[in-house]
């Protein structure tokens, strides 16, 4: 049979979208005490007659004592799920083992007004792969909800706490125990045998206690020790000089190591031009001239011509030499060195591609003529006559500006990668020099030109870490035996040299001051030791504020000698 469970506050109409929503022909709702539906008893005659007119077989199932009673007005099989009794107008039913005597275990019935006293009924009922058994099935006439709900907890009290299932036994007799009382023990002479055993169970009582007791203590005893010492405020301000000639700190001087740290950088980057002029400009690219006559070097001036099939002249632009051939076993391998040409004229008509061979019109109608020649395996381009666009100077300007922002902010993101952590870089402390700035104002397609910049970052720091040092030994002159919980410098007055790789600044130091402690030492000199010691070495701790020892368990006498298992904190 299908069940569903209904939640406390659907409604009647939803409750029955879902019953009607169910194939099966045969369903139990689950209803929960307190549901909404068992406000009204017109939700279960509702209910009732859609069931019905779906062809549908439908059981009340609720521990809710209003919705059995309105169920069972409505004509619906209902059910308590503590009870194995019979659904239905019957009221609620329990089942009592056949053969039992209900007089005997069940106390008078109450009156009830006019109710009459229930008659047993035998039954037989097949457990499923069980043999048959009877029962003995108590059913009752339906009185009030009240008086139903009255003998329900009633006869829950007999079913769970009347002794139907839980009685309990009494304490045998003397004589069922076989033994014998004191006056028969006195009369053989062995009371006195019973006195020793009790006294050695008491004994045998007091060493298990005492052993548990022992490993308690030996196994999970351990000791909390919690210690605060006077805090002394500590304060500084002075000047200080970092150098890079020096290689300690020196005191009556203030002067301390310094390094200089050095990072380089170039980039090029592309701007628009926002002028416009009519230009001429030739086309422009890389040639690889070969030599395959001898292994002679040769020298070719600036301008010399190179001529392609088609007749296209490229002048180099600054002059070489073409280094000498390789002749090997009479065989020559061609030299070969790149050079960069212009066209002969401005404009498009010399953008070309990818060009084999360009002869060299300076050797005709020589030997060399037909081993010297050109290649140009990515072509020539920028070839333009025409208005373009151009950079104004303003355009310049502002592009070297930028340039070297992107270059100062690069190199400052990229010096902290190469000087330890540990090394203090103050604000200041730094300087970027750009060495090379190369503009070109010719334009490419879209109207942008370009800046070529190398640019030099130089930055003084010194080992922070060991200055801290410094200042320690400075405060320990006044406060021996003391170290620094917490310091905190501000820096001011940075000023670098970078040609003596120097730097001078002032610092204002406030820190405060706690005597030097090891909670390693102090562990090892307490342990094994007894509770008390242990109390007297914290009095006499230096600038102690407060001091306390917790152990467990509580009559632990000594601390355990295992110092993990001794717990100090220190503030």
């Amino acid at each position: 049979m299908k069940k569903i469970t209904v939640e406390k506050e659907e409604g009647i109409a939803e409750v029955i979208d879902r019953l009607l929503e169910e194939k099966d022909g045969e369903i139990t709702l689950v209803i929960p005490k307190g549901s909404s539906l068992g406000r009204s008893v017109s939700n279960f005659h509702l209910l009732k007659r859609e069931a019905d007119g779906a062809d549908k077989t439908i059981v009340i199932e609720s521990v809710d004592e209003t919705i059995l009673a309105f169920a069972k007005a409505s004509d619906i099989e209902a059910s308590h799920p503590l009870w194995r009794g019979v659904r239905g107008s019957g009221g609620v039913s329990d089942i009592i083992p056949a053969g039992m005597n209900r007089e005997e275990e069940q106390p008078a019935p109450k009156k009830s007004g006019g109710r009459k006293k229930a008659e047993p009924v035998k039954l037989t009922v097949e457990a499923e792969e069980e043999e048959e058994s009877e029962v003995t099935i108590t059913t009752g006439p339906v009185g009030t909800i009240e008086e139903e709900k009255e003998e329900f907890e009633t006869r829950e009290k007999e079913f769970f706490g009347g002794g139907r299932f839980f009685n309990k036994r009494k304490a045998p007799e003397p004589e069922e125990r076989g033994g014998r009382d004191e006056d028969d023990e006195d009369e053989d002479g062995e009371a006195g045998g019973g006195s020793k055993k009790v006294l050695w169970i008491g004994i045998g009582v007091v060493v298990v206690i005492v052993l548990a007791l022992a490993i308690v203590t030996w196994g999970f005893g351990h000791v909390a020790i919690t210690i605060d010492f006077k805090q002394t405020p500590w304060s500084v301000q002075s000047n200080f000089v970092a150098d890079k000639s020096v290689a300690a700190i020196n005191p009556a001087t203030d002067v301390i190591p310094a390094q200089v740290f050095t990072t380089q950088k170039n980039t090029t980057q592309l701007f628009p031009a926002t002028g416009s002029a009519n230009v001429s400009i030739k086309a422009q690219g890389t040639i690889t001239i070969y030599n395959a006559y001898s292994s002679a070097p040769q020298e070719l001036v600036a301008t010399t011509r190179f001529v392609t099939p088609d007749g296209k002249i490229f002048r180099l632009v600054s002059g070489i030499t073409v280094p000498g051939a390789q002749v090997t076993n009479g065989q020559i391998i061609p030299s070969s060195i790149q050079a960069a040409v212009a066209a002969d004229q401005a404009g498009p008509a010399y953008n070309v591609g990818a060009v084999a061979k360009l002869t060299i019109p300076g050797f005709q109608n020589t030997p060399k003529y037909d081993s010297f020649y050109g290649a140009l395996p990515n072509g020539a381009s920028g070839g333009f006559t025409g208005t373009k666009a151009v950079p104004t100077t303003a355009d310049i300007t502002s592009a070297k500006a930028k340039v070297t922002a992107a270059l100062q902010a690069n190199l400052s993101s990229d010096l902290t990668t190469t000087y330890p952590n540990n090394f203090k870089i103050l604000p200041g402390a730094t300087s970027v020099s750009v060495s090379k700035l190369t503009v070109s104002t010719t334009t490419d397609s879209n109207g942008n030109f370009s800046i070529f910049a190398t640019a030099t970052l130089q930055a003084i720091g010194f080992d922070e870490a060991a200055f801290k040092n410094f200042l320690l030994g400075e405060a320990q002159s006044v406060e021996a035996s003391s170290t620094f919980t917490a310091i905190t410098l501000n820096y001011t007055n940075v000023t670098p040299d970078f040609v003596k790789g120097t730097l001078s600044f002032a610092v204002s130091a406030q820190a405060t001051l706690e005597p030097i402690f090891s909670t390693d030492d102090f562990k090892a000199s307490i342990a094994g030791e007894g509770i008390g010691d242990a109390r007297g070495a914290i009095a006499a701790l230096p600038q102690l504020s407060d001091g306390r020892i917790s152990v467990w368990p509580v009559w632990l006498w000594s601390v355990p000698k295992d110092v993990n298992k001794i717990q100090v904190t220190a503030h």
